[in-house]
């Protein structure tokens, strides 16, 4: 099994303990990554498709060309990254007027695209049950002593007609890798709630958003270890404002947020030295500490 692996911006840049986290879970489960030399930003799906959006779809596509010379598919880290690909893919293979346009553009620089390689979330290929299996025969630290949060985000599962991932309303493959590694998944109404990292021309927009989940996580009866995510913008954005709205709110928002291979790679016993997993605003110290790590 092996995948062309689209790493995006923002991990490289800013989370490279997130990039070598998933490697190790890879590693554990037999994946193989391959790099995508000359790969650029996806795009980003939310500002540059909004002002051109044949700018976005022609530089999504050579991204997704550079998989196809490579002759694989594309395993993406980024919820964004995956909204964006997958979304061109779809719309390229709907539109034959806009494939030609794309492709008049791409031919101009050596680039041609066919459409041949499909993209995948991370999540996706470890939601599916000959993946389930493999991972829990990988666990040598079980959670089972964790309550945990999943915080599913907006780009991984919407807009549904396009993404065909999971059920948009009830969603359940980050539960499902939760629960065959032991752990408790809380039910919490603002479970499908945007984190709201796009909102940045009205950031009270974010905070308000942020504040929501996590007052509420704090006070359900069974005490959150901590909450995960599977895009590094919604853990950047949960993190950060989680502490300033503690001194806003005055409360104690303590819960730490990971990305999910961060947790997987716990539970297969990689060190924890090597995850840096105390790089983040809310440290898991307790979280370490309940599973005697």
């Amino acid at each position: 099994m092996e995948f062309a692996l689209f790493l995006g911006c923002t991990i490289p840049l800013k989370f490279p303990h997130f990039e070598v986290a998933f490697r190790e879970v890879c590693k554990t489960l037999d994946i193989g990554l391959k790099p995508m030399d000359g790969a650029s930003c996806c795009p980003e799906p939310v500002s540059l498709q909004s002002i051109n959006v044949d700018a976005w779809m022609t530089l999504g596509a050579r991204n997704l060309a550079i998989a196809e010379r490579m002759g694989l598919d594309v395993m993406t880290v980024c919820s964004g990254c995956y909204e964006t690909l997958k979304t061109v893919k779809v719309l390229l293979g709907e539109d034959k007027e806009q494939f030609d346009k794309v492709n008049s553009i791409l031919n101009k620089i050596g680039y041609k695209y066919n459409g041949t390689s499909d993209v995948l979330h991370f999540v996706e290929l470890f939601s599916q049950e000959e993946m389930l299996e493999k991972i829990k025969g990988s666990i040598k630290f079980p959670l089972d002593e964790l309550n945990i949060a999943a915080h599913y985000g907006c780009h991984l599962i919407r807009p549904s007609k396009i993404m065909q991932f999971d059920d948009p309303e009830r969603p359940e493959t980050m539960d499902k890798i939760l629960d065959v590694l032991g752990a408790n998944t809380v039910a919490f109404a603002s479970k499908l709630e945007c984190c709201g990292y796009c909102a940045r021309l009205n950031e009270d927009i974010g905070y308000d958003l942020v504040k929501e989940k996590m007052v509420e996580l704090v006070h359900l009866e069974n005490k959150v270890d901590t909450m995960v995510a599977v895009c590094p913008a919604c853990v950047s954005q949960y993190d950060k404002k989680e502490r300033i709205l503690s001194r806003r709110v005055d409360e104690d928002l303590d819960i730490p947020i990971l990305y999910l291979p961060e947790l997987m790679a716990v539970a297969f016993g990689v060190d924890t030295e090597k995850l840096d997993l105390q790089r983040r605003s809310i440290r898991p110290t307790k979280l370490m500490e309940k599973l005697k790590i």
